[in-house]
């Protein structure tokens, strides 16, 4: 799902993202999740496009070879009447799923987008080849590549334009940025940066580097030179990790010259400790805080972790990261796949080991070994240099405690549906964008009217999060002859629909976002949309709120009594569970390219 910066021939299969959920696997939907990265090469090899293109047709679905034999055992107890009904909703998904064609997911920053490829584009032809009901998306793809610094022609169809549309793009090897995005938070003169930083490439601690650089250019034009950077927010959040070295490189622009970032140590395996030989380029007196949560994982550890343990800045996020303590090896083997093991675990500059899991031989229903989570008993006490209990076992604890928002489950159903796409696509038919947009009531009314239709016409079930769960309770029942608890069934389902539907008010902000970022994709690029969403963001400005409190930001990291030599050496610091306040300030952005 996180794409990095991408050198190989054959494509990256991917799954679009949706908004804190992954789409549910099924046979066949209304749209398929499944995409492609066109195209990924090396520089001596093919290159192309770069459009992530989804293609709506039973072809994409790449799932396990037995789903046939899991459909035949799933109509077993299925009653006659059931089992046909599951069958034309199939077939009725089927049909609009080839009506649909193959359509771009995504246009990237510096390539497609730039030329005029958007989101939700239907791509028809290919260098004047034509694009048939059905054509898989491997054609398509074998026909955007080719080698570098030729031409492609794109003819395609957008919603709200009438005619066929062409574009012609440069072949060329597509990079995607770790960096997604580099701004100011709220007023420029208060002089807080945020980076978004999605993974750790060979170019990470590039990226971070020019970011850093660029941000402390515009707070020091912001003040007519009085100031420079005052705070940074690095946010980590889904970060998945990448190249331990890479997480080497950024960490070494935030710690002192000579501190210890990471140390590894494994049987067989060669004990190695990375530090710090350069001096930061983020000025010591400016507060950092690291945003993480649950998928901060692996290298964005090994970064959080030296943070935290070197008492450079703030770990700010709802709970524990990940906890993925281990370095692994790749080997390739015949037949283009790849073997990955473990050589060793790291452990962070206090030595704790923060991951989660232990595996052991035998134990597992194969026989092969057994996967436990570190017990909280066994988890060992380590401390910072301002003498902070932190302890492993268990990922990065957060120093400040946030809660992020979670999503209902109707705003899961819609985001899983595809129907806010669905919306978007007829909302530009009939509508322009401009300066000023935003989802006012008669626009929610409408995409709540377009929901509506979509589930009375049946291609649209809303209770669908619940659906699979109450079917096998349905199956359970008939098969053991309860009929008298059909109704009770009947009449949950019924109620969930009405609770559901409820959910239109209730969570009406998270479902107006939400509808505002569908509209606004087919016109904004990736950076600008991320740039909106964090200036509401509550982790943020969580975040933002411990930046601009100076006292608050030293008490987390003991460092008045580092100062005033007061307290032991075991002092705690207690995370905050205090609400959030909403701030509401305009953002300066900076376009960052590298």
């Amino acid at each position: 799902m996180y794409a990095r910066k991408v050198n190989a021939v054959c494509p990256l299969l991917a799954t679009t993202w949706r908004k804190k959920h992954k789409p549910s696997r099924t046979r066949v939907e209304q749209h398929s999740d499944l995409t492609l990265l066109l195209p990924l090469s090396s520089s001596s090899s093919k290159t192309g496009s770069d459009v992530l293109v989804s293609e709506s047709s039973e072809n994409s679905f790449l799932d396990d070879d037995d789903d046939d034999d899991g459909d035949l055992l799933e109509g077993f107890g299925m009653s006659s009447q059931a089992l046909s009904q599951k069958r034309r909703d199939e077939q009725k998904a089927y049909e609009k799923a080839v009506e649909r064609g193959i359509r771009v997911v995504n246009a990237f920053e510096g390539y497609a987008f730039d030329y005029g490829m958007r989101p939700g584009d239907k791509i028809l032809a290919v260098d004047g080849w034509r694009i048939e009901p059905g054509t898989p998306v491997e054609d398509v793809r074998n026909r955007l590549r080719g080698e570098p610094g030729s031409n492609v022609e794109i003819t395609f169809l957008r919603d709200g334009v009438e005619g066929e549309n062409k574009v012609t793009i440069p072949r060329t090897v597509v990079q995607i940025a770790d960096v997604k995005l580099a701004t100011m938070i709220g007023d420029a003169k208060d002089g807080i940066g945020y980076i978004q930083l999605s993974g750790f490439s060979s170019d990470a601690g590039r990226e971070v580097r020019n970011a850093i650089f660029a941000l402390q250019q515009v707070a020091e034009n912001a003040s007519n030179g009085k100031q420079s950077l005052q705070g940074l927010i690095l946010d980590l959040r889904g970060n998945p990790g990448g190249l331990l070295t890479s997480a080497v490189d950024v960490s070494s622009l935030l710690v002192p010259k000579g501190s210890e970032i990471v140390s590894a140590k494994g049987r067989g395996f060669p004990g190695i400790t990375y530090k710090s030989r350069v001096d930061p380029i983020l000025d010591p007196n400016t507060k950092l805080a690291v945003l993480v949560n649950e998928s901060t994982a692996s290298a964005a550890e090994i970064v959080s972790g030296a943070v935290q343990d070197l008492d450079v800045g703030v770990i700010v996020g709802s709970g524990r990261t990940f906890g993925k303590g281990l370095v692994q090896n790749v080997e390739s083997l015949p037949f283009d796949t790849a073997l990955k093991f473990t050589v060793a675990k790291y452990y962070t500059p206090s030595g704790r080991c923060i991951q989660s899991t232990n595996y052991s031989n035998g134990g597992s229903a194969d026989g092969k070994y057994k996967a436990s989570k570190v017990a909280e008993k066994d988890k060992a006490t380590f401390y910072t240099k301002n003498g902070r209990e932190v302890k492993d076992g268990g990922g990065v604890s957060v120093d400040y405690k946030v809660e992020a928002p979670k999503a209902s489950a109707l705003e899961v159903t819609l985001l899983r549906s595809g129907i806010i796409s669905d919306f978007a696509a007829e909302w530009c038919k009939t509508h322009e964008l401009t300066n000023n947009f935003a989802v006012d009531e008669k626009l929610y009314r409408d995409f709540q009217q377009f929901v509506m239709k979509q589930v009375k016409d049946g291609d649209l079930k809303l209770d669908s999060i619940y659906r699979g769960p109450i079917n096998e309770l349905k199956m359970s029942l008939e098969r053991s002859g309860y009929t008298a608890s059909a109704k009770e069934l009947q009449q949950l389902q019924s109620n969930i629909m009405q609770e559901m539907s409820k959910d239109f008010e209730k969570y009406k902000n998270d479902i107006k976002e939400d509808v505002a970022t569908g509209i606004l994709a087919r016109y904004l690029p990736e950076s600008m949309l991320i740039d909106r969403s964090i200036q509401t963001d509550k982790q943020v400005l969580g975040a933002l709120q411990i930046l601009r409190n100076q006292n608050q930001f030293n008490k987390l990291l003991a460092r008045n009594e580092m100062t005033t030599q007061e307290g032991s050496s075991n002092h705690v610091i207690a995370s905050s569970d205090r609400i959030v306040p909403s701030i509401d300030t305009p953002g300066a952005k900076i376009s960052m390219k590298f």
